[in-house]
């Protein structure tokens, strides 16, 4: 078949799914004729292919192979545009051979292409290894959804696959974990599918159902459980409809693959005002907290999703995203934390003092199985001493962005792009009705720019980067301070909290250590890397990550120039962890730019002009040789963001002043 010849396409396997078919081809099935445009639509219809039948010998993929009474029902599709070929050649592999056949479908016999079993192959070795992800994860997803109907009938006893997927989300945790270990492992067996389902108990709310706090708060969690839920099912929409482009972006398989279908799917509960709120309200009033269970707060939510997802809304936001795209080189990554009382939830974990009146510290986080349907945002709770818990605590609700696994701590970063990175940043800040707190940016480093654990920045730098993102507030006497390192969010002693005061620089403990989580160094891996000798898992593994913790989440804050200052003054200056406690005890160099940063903290000072230039230099430098030595992005987007930079530093100066207050001139590039 020459190769730009156009070509029916009969098809029995995977490719009978239309998502899977989208995915491949970047084309649509449609079942009417009239639907069919030729161009993204093609007209799918029934046919039969004779002479041949279906088997699994590895109980994984269909192959059809001759046999003169054999028959196989399936689809035939098109004409298809003879370019089409090469991505189905890529799909099937090796395993298959392409065969001109005849098919008869309602209108009589067509010619059609079918990929059919290599016997030459089978013969050689049947057990050749295929590699193709796309198709394992298919295969892999059937298993689990068949798991799942074992499991629907066991605990709920039905049927419905309304009432499976409800299932699905809440069994979220264990199928993430599944389909991560299948490509870890290469391959999992349907007994440990089923097992691993059976074995862990459907969410309910049951522990905390007579507990009178938890039901007084009980309408904002489950007002959360549904908002959570809509927003899994449309981004799983987006990614199904749009998985095409998604593969074929030159990041595919580098980065987190939720992102782009996380950012269209907040973008598009973002946008629809009070909707959401809506949605939420009319779930609590269809149903009751006491004699309802948790599950159908989540099939509600699944049918809300369902009735409000548009598919060429969808598209203009993916679309959208694609098309402002700015890649650079360093991978980003972002955390957020939220709190409605702020750092007083971890520094009265028992709630003596200050109560969040909403959430209380997120204490029936788990009741209401939010760690599992927030995991493709990687929420969950931080109390500043560990991560995961099984134990009911307060603490900050974190989204760890581009998380695989908070409990193996596991992750890729979300992009590359700090327009992206800005953009996924505030998204995500507008979807959770909880009070921002502080974002943390990491950037992923290649050896060329591995840090030096011990190296300090110039004063005059923490001052502008500080001034940038630190939270510039005025006090009642007319005065400012940077409250980021006042309140001891940033600051601690000896491991406590203790109380606030205007200068925590003063306050030590009886050996004066102190610390400050302004940038930390760290090794992180995206995948477990097991011993070959001995199975376990090393402690250290995978690339160097600088974590920058000092920022404030505000909605007027941009973090796209923020991004690439980071990136700048990282590539430029290199520098390591500021600042732990052994840092402080052992450095006088550190004690005494730790010294220097609390004491114009607590009554900052206008920039000179000769700070400002020796930061912007800086990043500039850094910029300059992101990339093998020159640099990722063109000299247009890097002035501009150096404009956007000394604009914020005129302004921090401005407030100092008094012409202005903090954020007052400057609406939020946020959005």
């Amino acid at each position: 078949m020459p190769k730009q010849t156009p070509f029916n396409l009969f098809v029995y396997g995977t490719l009978t799914n239309p998502s899977v078919f989208r995915a491949v081809l970047g084309r649509r099935m449609v079942y009417v004729s009239s639907d069919a445009d030729g161009v993204e639509s093609f007209w799918a219809r029934y046919a039969v292919l004779d002479g041949y039948t279906k088997i699994s010998p590895d109980n994984t993929y269909l192959y059809a192979v001759p046999d003169p009474q054999g028959r196989i029902r399936g689809l035939v599709v098109g004409p298809l545009p003879g370019e089409a070929m090469r991505a189905l050649r890529a799909y099937e592999g090796r395993n298959y051979s392409r065969r001109k056949v005849k098919v008869q479908t309602a209108d009589g016999p067509l010619e059609a292409a079918a990929f059919v079993a290599n016997l030459k192959q089978f013969e050689h070795a049947f057990g050749y290894r295929f590699s193709d992800p796309l198709k394992q994860e298919i295969i892999l997803h059937e298993k689990i959804e068949a798991a799942l109907k074992e499991t629907e009938q066991a605990e709920l006893h039905t049927t419905e696959p309304v009432s499976r997927r409800a299932v699905s989300e809440l069994h979220a945790l264990t199928i993430r974990d599944l389909v991560r270990w299948h490509f870890e492992a290469g391959g999992i067996s349907d007994y440990a599918i089923r097992q691993s389902l059976r074995e862990t108990p459907l969410r309910d709310y049951a522990r905390v159902l007579k507990d009178a706090e938890a039901a007084a708060l009980a309408p904002n969690y489950l007002a959360m459980v549904v908002r959570q839920v809509i927003f899994n099912q449309l981004e799983e929409r987006v990614h199904e409809d749009f998985r095409y482009e998604l593969d074929h972006l030159p990041t595919a398989g580098k980065y987190y693959e939720r992102t782009i279908s996380s950012l269209a799917a907040l973008r598009t509960i973002n946008g629809g005002g009070e909707l959401m709120s809506l949605l939420a309200a009319d779930c609590l009033a269809d149903l009751d907290f006491a004699s309802s269970h948790l599950v159908d707060y989540v099939r509600w939510g699944i049918l809300a999703a369902d009735a409000i997802y548009d598919q060429q809304k969808a598209k203009q936001h993916v679309r959208f995203i694609l098309s402002h795209m700015h890649r650079g080189h360093i991978p980003l990554g972002a955390e957020l934390e939220f709190s409605n009382i702020g750092h007083h939830v971890i520094r009265d974990p028992d709630g003596r003092v200050l109560r969040d009146r909403d959430y209380d510290g997120f204490l029936y986080f788990k009741d209401f199985g939010l760690d599992a349907l927030t995991w493709k945002l990687g929420g969950h709770i931080d109390d500043h001493h560990q991560k995961t818990s099984s134990a009911p605590r307060r603490g900050f609700f974190e989204t760890a962005l581009g998380s695989l696994s908070i409990e193996a701590n596991l992750s890729k970063p979300v992009t590359d792009d700090p327009w992206l990175l800005n953009q996924l940043i505030h998204e995500a800040r507008r979807f959770y009705l909880i009070a921002p707190h502080s974002v943390h940016i990491s950037l992923q480093l290649r050896s060329q720019h591995r840090p030096v654990r011990d190296r300090v920045l110039p004063l005059s730098i923490f001052k502008c980067l500080f001034a940038i993102g630190g939270d510039l507030a005025a006090q009642s006497d007319g005065t400012h301070r940077i409250e980021r390192l006042m309140r001891h969010e940033i600051i601690g002693t000896n491991g406590a909290e203790p109380a606030a005061s205007a200068n925590p620089s003063a306050e030590s403990g009886p050996d004066g250590q102190r610390h400050m989580l302004f940038s930390e160094i760290s090794r992180r891996h995206s995948y477990e890397e097991p011993d070959l000798h001995t199975g376990a898992h090393p402690a250290q593994s995978g690339r160097y990550v600088q974590q920058f913790k000092f920022l404030r989440l505000k909605p007027e804050l941009n973090y796209e120039p923020i991004a690439m200052a980071l990136k700048g003054i990282q590539l430029a200056l290199l520098p390591g962890t500021f600042m732990t406690r052994q840092q402080y005890e052992r450095s006088a160099k550190h004690r005494r730019l730790f010294d220097a940063v609390m004491e114009w903290g607590v009554k900052p000072t206008a920039l000179s002009t000769g700070e400002i230039e020796e930061f912007l230099d800086a990043v500039y430098e850094g910029l300059r040789h992101e990339r093998r030595g020159g640099p990722a992005h063109d000299e247009a987007y890097i002035s501009w963001s150096l404009s956007e930079l000394r604009d914020m530093l005129r302004d921090f100066n401005r407030c100092l002043t008094g012409t202005t207050s903090p954020g007052e001139d400057r609406p939020s590039q946020g959005l």
